[in-house]
């Protein structure tokens, strides 16, 4: 089965991460752009997000979503397209597009969930009448790509040790498996 990479735009919810073990870290934009490119010819790319941008009510949003796509490709050769973020079901003949949502996104073992962050700073020049919201733009500089990964599950192996492990530590003593030595005091001591 192929790992997924989903993609989202700051948000995460508790559905996204996996039951069990994962690990976050910061990944440059030539790292993200070729995860995305990858998973995008793999045909396990799927983008998500919090808000309903197709939503009438939801234009500002749209707005900035859109803009969100425009940088990354313009400044961190990027390829995310608005239409990523779109899902085209068959409605009895009629193709119908929708937002994917962000709760989607469950990380099963080898998934992965880049979140993607940014700034907004104050604009140059904006005019007087300018509203609030064309006040802010991004900041291509503040572009950051930040990598959830679901891990494997645990072997037998590692899970028998694991009640050792915690007997050594509780014991103040050493615990020695298999020439490896796991201190957790100065004393001595062979199990």
């Amino acid at each position: 089965m192929a790992s997924h990479l989903y993609v989202s735009f700051w948000d995460l919810c508790l559905d996204n991460l996996p039951q069990g073990r994962f690990e976050r870290r910061v990944i440059g934009a030539g790292e993200a752009s070729a995860m995305i490119c990858a998973a995008r010819a793999d045909k396990t790319l799927l983008c998500v997000c919090k808000d309903d941008l197709l939503a009438p009510y939801r234009t500002k949003e749209r707005r900035r979503h859109q803009e969100r796509c425009t940088l990354l490709r313009a400044s961190n050769n990027c390829p995310l397209r608005f239409e990523d973020f779109l899902t085209t079901v068959d409605d009895e003949g009629t193709a119908v597009q929708s937002i994917t949502p962000l709760e989607v996104a469950e990380l099963q073992p080898r998934d992965r969930l880049l979140v993607v962050t940014c700034d907004y700073q104050l604009a140059d020049k904006t005019k007087a009448s300018a509203g609030v919201a064309d006040r802010f733009v991004l900041a291509a500089d503040s572009v950051g790509f930040h990598l959830i990964a679901a891990l494997p599950q645990e072997t037998g192996r590692r899970l028998r040790r694991e009640p050792l492990l915690r007997q050594a530590a509780l014991s103040g003593k050493p615990l020695i498996i298999r020439g490896t030595s796991v201190r957790s005091t100065q004393c001595a001591t062979d199990y």
